[in-house]
């Protein structure tokens, strides 16, 4: 018996009655007792206590949520922006942070693209033509999952644009879905020998010959990441032994995303998630270990992959690994999670087309509507959820899951009430009327 169990337990006997004494007198009906409040309705009463409005005239962020956020941000070592992806107003916060926070040295972004494409994305924000980024960004060759809208490439522009200097500041913690086409051609440049030449051969054959069955149909499983097949990438590695450290990065991201996808498209989920988690923290070590000691990391990615704990797909990712990371020099990371507002879109990609059309927005799971309930009407609002975890305990079993998670796997979240879906960069259709 344990010991909170041998407690009530005395405590029960101690306070009966015992056998063979005297008859109690009968006592008064006892008055009924008002209804308690549900666990859910205790929250919801704790998020209205908690909550801030984020003011947004359409292009400045201001008011009591902001200065709390600018100051969180200030006092930890990394913001994590973890979100639903395709909100319009949500860039335009980061950028607006991401610069204010640049005089704490924050100095580095880390987003959900692959590390080959990230130097690609920084050598073009680095340049001096204003049309290498979206050039890059709308070749079919170079798609980029995410950046294809506009208003995530003009966040990268101002976030550029705020750093002094020139040096690179992008960090790309993923895989690679669109460019691989793009980062073979890159392989094809460089010096290696031939029997890696030839093997290289045959892996760009597969991919163009994968892409042009893609345009012929549309149809999704002929994207050459899900389609390919890793072999093809490491015949390549194992007959280039010596590979210069940006073509063995190149060769790492190829396999590991046909590796990943692999596991997707055999419906072995927890087995693909699991996978890339793992890339994905060894993506954000490599960095972290290159970058100077006080530099701090501003993230802008999923929720999922930023939630503190276990994350919504069943692994340990970014989110629990950063917060160890600053901790190990006595710091600590904030994590903010961004959803769109009730009754509203998001930007959800066509993969028949590579272009972004407006969609529903996904609710994040049960208990998750407790927010949208208690947001100020007609505003951007914040809830900090420090507050409400005492009532959001694992041992509450009326707490749901996903509920439970979010409170305690964020220090915040925001409900961006009226938000739009983004827009996308180039639109084909638009070109084609």
């Amino acid at each position: 018996m344990d010991r909170r169990t041998f407690i009530s337990v005395s405590a029960f006997a101690a306070a009966a009655p015992l056998v063979g004494g005297p008859a109690m007198a009968q006592r008064a009906p006892i008055p009924t007792q008002p209804k308690k409040p549900t666990r859910a309705e205790r929250l919801g009463e704790a998020m209205l206590a908690n909550r801030m409005a984020l003011d947004f005239d359409g292009t400045h962020f201001s008011g009591t949520g902001y200065d709390w956020l600018l100051r969180r941000g200030s006092e930890a070592d990394a913001f994590l922006l973890g979100e639903e992806h395709g909100i319009a107003e949500n860039p335009k916060l980061a950028a607006q942070l991401f610069a204010a926070l640049t005089q704490h040295r924050y100095r580095h972004i880390a987003v959900e693209i692959s590390p080959p494409m990230a130097a690609v994305v920084n050598r073009a924000l680095a340049s001096r033509n204003s049309d290498e980024l979206p050039k890059l960004l709308t070749t079919p060759e170079s798609r980029i999952a995410f950046f294809g809208l506009r208003e995530e490439a003009d966040w990268l522009r101002s976030a550029r644009s705020s750093l002094p200097g020139r040096s690179p500041f992008l960090w790309g913690m993923d895989y690679e879905v669109g460019a691989d086409r793009y980062l073979i051609r890159q392989l094809q440049q460089r010096p290696k020998p031939p029997a890696a030449a030839r093997a290289l051969s045959v892996l760009a054959a597969a991919s163009s010959a994968s892409w042009a069955k893609y345009e012929e149909t549309h149809n999704p499983q002929y994207i050459f990441s899900f389609a390919g097949d890793p072999k093809l990438v490491q015949a390549v590695r194992a007959a280039w032994p010596n590979a210069d450290a940006n073509s063995a990065v190149i060769l790492e991201t190829l396999e590991q995303t046909l590796a990943i996808n692999a596991l997707w498209v055999a419906k072995q989920g927890y087995d693909s998630n699991l996978l890339r988690s793992k890339l994905m923290r060894a993506n954000l070590y490599r960095y972290w270990t290159a970058k100077p000691p006080r530099d701090r990391l501003f993230m802008k990615m999923g929720a999922s992959h930023l939630v503190r704990g276990l994350s919504m797909t069943d692994v340990f990712d970014l989110g629990t690994a950063v917060p160890e990371l600053v901790g190990e020099r006595g710091g600590e990371s904030f994590h903010l999670l961004v959803l769109p507002g009730p009754g509203t879109q998001t930007a959800n990609l066509d993969p028949t087309k590579f272009i972004y059309v407006p969609g529903n927005r996904d609710q994040y799971g049960e208990g998750m509507d407790l927010f949208d309930k208690s947001v100020i009407p007609g505003k951007f609002t914040i809830f900090d959820t420090a507050p409400l975890r005492r009532l959001a305990s694992s041992n509450a079993g009326d707490v749901p899951l996903p509920l439970w998670r979010v409170i305690h796997g964020f220090d915040a979240v925001l409900i961006m009430t009226g938000s739009h879906p983004s827009s996308n960069l180039y639109d084909p259709r638009a070109s084609s009327t």
